[in-house]
C-alpha cells in the first residue's frame, strides 16, 4: 500500500471487531504502549463497542478493504462531573504505519467529540513513545505531566504522560450529544 491509496474512515461495526482486536493485541504483545498484558478476547471488544458507541465515537480506517487502524473515545473518569472530558485512543496496524492513517482517524474523532459538546480530551501515552507524542502534539494536545514508573511491562518500568486538548468551550455546559452517524 502506498500513501496515495484511498483510506476511508467510518464507524466501527461488529464485523470489524476481530480486526480491531488483532491490531490492539499486537501492541499489547509487542510493545508497552498498552499496559494490558493479556490479549483482548473478541467478545470483550464486542461488548465494549456495543456499550460505548452511542456516547463515544468508535472509528476505523479502511484501506484496500482491510481495517488499517482504530480510534475511539471513552470516559476519562466515571464520576459525573467528568462527563465533558473524554479519553482518546488510536492504533494503526503495523502494516499501515507511516501513511497518515493515525492523523486521518484523529481528525475525524476529535471533530466529532467537539461537535458532541465535549470540553476536552485526554490521552495517556506510555513513555517512551515519540511517534504518539508527535501525533498528539500536531493535534493540539499539551503534556500536562508524567506519572513516573506507572507500569511494569516487558521487563521495564514505564511512565505515562498525561496529554490534554481543550476544545475551548466555556461557561455552563449543555449535556453532551450522542454520536451522530
Amino acid at each position: 500500500m502506498s500513501s496515495t491509496d484511498v483510506v476511508a474512515v467510518r464507524f466501527a461495526q461488529a464485523e470489524d471487531v476481530p480486526a480491531i482486536c488483532a491490531i490492539v493485541n499486537h501492541y499489547i504483545a509487542e510493545s508497552s504502549s498498552n499496559f494490558r498484558t493479556e490479549p483482548y478476547p473478541v467478545e470483550e471488544w464486542a461488548e465494549q463497542l456495543a456499550a460505548g458507541r452511542e456516547r463515544y465515537p468508535y472509528l476505523v480506517a479502511e484501506a484496500a478493504g482491510a481495517v488499517a487502524g482504530v480510534a475511539y473515545a471513552s470516559p476519562w473518569r466515571p464520576k459525573q462531573a467528568y462527563a465533558w472530558t473524554a479519553e482518546s485512543t488510536v492504533y494503526v496496524s503495523p502494516a499501515h504505519q507511516g501513511l497518515g492513517i493515525g492523523s486521518k482517524l484523529y481528525t475525524e474523532l476529535l471533530a466529532r467529540l467537539e461537535k458532541q459538546g465535549f470540553r476536552s480530551v485526554i490521552a495517556q501515552i506510555t513513555q517512551p513513545n515519540p511517534g504518539s507524542e508527535a501525533l498528539h502534539r500536531r493535534f493540539g494536545f499539551e503534556l500536562l505531566g508524567t506519572i513516573r514508573d506507572a507500569g511494569f511491562k516487558h521487563g521495564d518500568w514505564h511512565g505515562v504522560g498525561i496529554w490534554q486538548r481543550d476544545f475551548g468551550l466555556a461557561g455552563v455546559p449543555e449535556p453532551t450529544r450522542p454520536v451522530e452517524r
